[in-house]
C-alpha cells in the first residue's frame, strides 16, 4: 500500500519534469543573446569546431568529452571544459592523422593569451619537433581579433557582425617576415559563417587562396533549436559536387546530442559524447 509521503513524492516529481520540460519549451524558441552570441563566437575561433558551440544556452556544460571512430578504429579523442558561462576553458585533442598521432591542447597561458599548441607522439610521449604554436589576441571588449603562427609570417584575422558573431576569418602573408611594418603581399577568406534569424550557425563556407569556394557545410535544426543534420557539399576541380550528411541522434535530457554518424559503407564515421553539466 502506497504511503502518503510517498505519493507526495511521486506528484512532487511529477510537477518538477513537466515544469522543466514547459521551462525549456518556453525558451527554446527565443533568438540567442549578443552575449551568447559572443560565446559561441569565441568558442568557434579556438575550436574551430560549430558543435562544440552548440547547446541549448539553458543548460551549461561543464565537461564534454568526444570520441570519433572511422570504422569501429578510433581516430580521434577530445575533452573540453567550460566556465558556468559557457566559455571554453581548456581543450585536449588527441588525433590519429596519416603522419603519426598529434595532441592539441587550447589554453590560457601565464600571460594570458589564448594558445594552441600542436605536438607529435614520437614512441607514446609529446615532442617540440615540428611543434606548432598559435597565440591569439584580444580586443578591449575580450573578443579574438588576431592569431599569430609563431616563428611564421602568417596571421589570422576574425570579423564580426554588430550581433557579436563571427562572420569572417581572413588570412594573411607578411611581405618581409623580418619587418616590423604591418605590409602584406597575399589576404584572403578562408572562412565565412552565415547565422538564422535565431542566432544559430546555418551555413559554414571554406575557400581557397585565389577565393574559391571549396566546401559549405549547411546546419539543420528541429523547433527545439536542436541539432539533426549537417549538410556538406564539397566542390571538386571547380564543377563537380559531392554531398555528404553528418546526421546527429540520441540526445540527452538537456537536449544535446550524444551520437552521430555519416560517411558510407567503405568509410563510416561515429561520434559519441558524454556531458557533464554545472
Amino acid at each position: 500500500m502506497l504511503t502518503r509521503s510517498f505519493i507526495i513524492q511521486i506528484v512532487i516529481a511529477i510537477f518538477a519534469f513537466t515544469f522543466s520540460s514547459l521551462s525549456y519549451a518556453l525558451t527554446s524558441y527565443r533568438s540567442l543573446t549578443a552575449e551568447e552570441n559572443a560565446i559561441f563566437s569565441m568558442n568557434l575561433v579556438l575550436t574551430e569546431n560549430s558543435s562544440h558551440s552548440i547547446f541549448p544556452p539553458d543548460f551549461r556544460m561543464k565537461e564534454l568529452k568526444e570520441v570519433t571512430q572511422k570504422n569501429g578504429e578510433w581516430m580521434l579523442t577530445s575533452l573540453i571544459t567550460y566556465d558556468i558561462s559557457g566559455n571554453l576553458t581548456f581543450l585536449e585533442r588527441r588525433e590519429k592523422k596519416h603522419r603519426g598521432e598529434s595532441v592539441t591542447k587550447i589554453y590560457k597561458n601565464k600571460e594570458g593569451y589564448w594558445v594552441k599548441c600542436i605536438k607529435w607522439l614520437i614512441n607514446g610521449k609529446e615532442s617540440d619537433v615540428g611543434k606548432v604554436e598559435v597565440r591569439y589576441l584580444s580586443d578591449p571588449q575580450g573578443r579574438i581579433i588576431r592569431s599569430e603562427l609563431m616563428h611564421s609570417e602568417w596571421i589570422r584575422e576574425y570579423l564580426y557582425n554588430d550581433n557579436a558573431q563571427l562572420t569572417e576569418v581572413i588570412e594573411k602573408r607578411k611581405a618581409s617576415y623580418n619587418s616590423d611594418e604591418e605590409q602584406y603581399v597575399r589576404k584572403y577568406s578562408v572562412k565565412k559563417y552565415y547565422y538564422n534569424s535565431k542566432g544559430y550557425l546555418a551555413r559554414h563556407d571554406l575557400k581557397t587562396h585565389n577565393n574559391t569556394l571549396v566546401s559549405t557545410y549547411y546546419f539543420d535544426y528541429n523547433d527545439h533549436n536542436m541539432l539533426q543534420r549537417v549538410i556538406n557539399e564539397a566542390i571538386a576541380y571547380s564543377t563537380q559536387k559531392r554531398r555528404g550528411e553528418k546526421n546527429y541522434i540520441h540526445y540527452d535530457q538537456n537536449h544535446n546530442w550524444l551520437h552521430a554518424v555519416w560517411g558510407n559503407q567503405d568509410n563510416k564515421f561515429t561520434q559519441n559524447r558524454d556531458i557533464v553539466y554545472y
